[in-house]
């Protein structure tokens, strides 16, 4: 009986302990009001301040995480984090209405940044995890490649029409030609 109490009592500290890691991430990153960084001239240090910090929590609670729980405990509640943490980041992403060049180049390094750090406590491959991938060259590519990335598949995986059209929108300006590239921009495909 007190081996289920104490696995009870663990689960719920565990449950704690995730809860209140994602509790101070969402603060820092509520910290950088979002990724737009739209008239904001240190939003780039911000971001950048406030990815070091989000690094350094995961990183903390990874490692007492691995000293104390069997590794298939561990995996399940790190896949859980970054998921969530990733997840949270490219929904924003996704929703800025204007990026300029310096702003793209800005979220594409803090996103490199970001995922070589994480790379180093990721567990699997997981639908956010490719999808939080992607961004950094979303940033960086034109949009012809964006759309070729689109057609080939690449893209169409794991993130809907609607998504890449906006965020390309967000990236290019409104030309004849771009309207046209953006329309083959078509079918979700997940």
């Amino acid at each position: 009986v007190s081996s289920g109490i104490n696995a009870e009592y663990g689960g719920v500290m565990l449950q704690q302990c995730y809860t209140t890691l994602h509790r101070k991430i969402g603060n820092l990153f509520r910290q950088t009001r979002g990724l737009d960084g739209q008239g904001k001239e240190n939003h780039g240090e911000v971001i950048e301040m406030v990815f070091v910090q989000i690094i350094a929590l995961i990183n903390e609670y990874s490692s007492a995480w691995k000293r104390w729980l069997p590794t298939s405990r561990y995996e399940g509640l790190m896949t859980r984090t970054l998921d969530t943490t990733l997840t949270l980041i490219t929904s924003d992403c996704l929703k800025i209405e204007d990026i300029s060049a310096k702003h793209s180049t800005c979220l594409a390094n803090n996103f490199t940044l970001l995922r070589e750090q994480l790379e180093k406590v990721k567990v699997e491959d997981t639908v956010p995890w490719r999808r939080f991938n992607f961004l950094p060259s979303l940033m960086e590519d034109s949009l012809v490649k964006i759309v070729e990335s689109w057609e080939s598949g690449v893209l169409s995986e794991v993130f809907r029409a609607a998504e890449i059209q906006h965020i390309s929108r967000a990236l290019f300006q409104n030309t004849d030609k771009n309207a046209a590239l953006r329309r083959r921009i078509t079918g979700d495909v997940f």
